[in-house]
């Protein structure tokens, strides 16, 4: 065989055995594929101690509706919406379509110590949404009123100071 070939044939050998390794935790259920390497008891308690003292939190009871509507006027109350996190939330005005969409995140999800370089620990990103920690969660909102400029981002700010102090 040729030189050429025979490294064609080792580098798909290569790539089909890295997906293949990467593809071995099962997504729905978090479990990994059995192996030689189970966890030790310390890790299985650690694990079962931090999933006891958890909170599931629903990110619609987070904001009311009477702090929603002045930033986007009449509204559903909120509802659950897809999208990365724990729990999402979207507030929607049926006739203007201007909305707020709230994504809390898992325990975890954020870096112990992690803040955001931006102003009050919040940093902006495209389409304003804004991303911010609270304790272990990553997480982010978003205010939908104008997509020209960045007039939401007070409104944004001022309901992240609501659920930084729900949460």
């Amino acid at each position: 065989m040729k030189r050429s070939s025979l490294a064609a044939v080792s580098l798909v050998f290569l790539l089909v055995s890295t997906v293949a390794a990467c593809g071995s935790e099962d997504t729905d259920t978090g479990a990994q594929a059995p192996d030689d390497r189970a966890p030790s008891a310390s890790a299985v308690k650690e694990t079962d101690a931090g999933a006891a003292s958890a909170e599931t939190v629903d990110a619609c009871t987070l904001l009311k509706a009477a702090e929603i509507t002045p930033v986007i006027g009449k509204n559903d109350g909120g509802r659950p919406d897809g999208g990365v996190g724990e729990s999402v939330c979207l507030w929607e005005n049926p006739d203007t379509y201007h909305s707020v969409t709230l994504s809390i995140g898992s325990p975890g999800t954020a870096v112990p110590g992690q803040s955001s370089a931006g102003s009050d620990n919040i940093e902006f990103g495209s389409g304003n949404m804004a991303e911010f920690v609270v304790g272990d969660r990553a997480c982010t909102l978003q205010v939908v009123t104008s997509v020209t400029d960045e007039s939401d981002r007070p409104n944004a700010e001022k309901l992240i100071g609501l659920v930084r102090t729900r949460l």
